[in-house]
This record gives structure tokens, C-alpha cells and sequence, in this order.
């Protein structure tokens, strides 16, 4: 069950995604990889965009890219290193 503070972040990081990044996001439970909307230059682009706007240095160093896959993944992941929804 999502809560109020995830699916604020999740709409967050929807915004970053469309307005940074320059993809638009079907829901946020679109595999972005599979449908070809995220290439890595747009995933580095959208890491710069996510660590600015949510104040957080994201962990890379054992980097898994199923945590980009969706709006939904991003939020968990960044939910998990301590950003909050504003």
C-alpha cells in the first residue's frame, strides 16, 4: 500500500523525469528501459537532475540500473536513501 509521502515523491520524481530529462512518462509504473524512453545519456542526466533536486548524493558505487527503471523505482530507491517529498 503506497502512502501519501511515496506517492508525493513518486509525483516528484515524475515532474524531474518530464521537465529535466525530457521524457514523457506514461505512468509511473512504465519500465522506461523496455520502452525505450531512457538511453544512458538521459540516465545520467536524470541521476544529476534526481541528486539536485532532492538534495541527496545517490550511492552509485554498486549501481543497479532496475533502480531507474520507473518513476515508481526511482521514488523507492530515493525514499530509501533519505529524500522526502516537499
Amino acid at each position: 500500500m503506497e502512502t501519501d509521502t511515496g506517492h508525493g515523491l513518486s509525483a516528484q520524481v515524475a515532474d524531474v523525469v518530464s521537465e529535466r530529462a525530457g521524457i514523457d512518462v506514461p505512468t509511473t509504473s512504465t519500465d522506461l528501459l523496455e520502452a525505450g524512453l531512457i538511453d544512458s545519456l538521459a540516465l545520467v542526466t536524470l541521476i544529476v537532475a534526481l541528486e539536485e533536486t532532492f538534495g541527496v548524493q545517490l550511492p552509485l558505487d554498486d549501481f543497479d540500473v532496475d533502480h531507474f527503471r520507473s518513476v515508481d523505482a526511482m521514488a523507492d530507491f530515493l525514499a530509501s536513501v533519505g529524500a522526502q517529498a516537499a
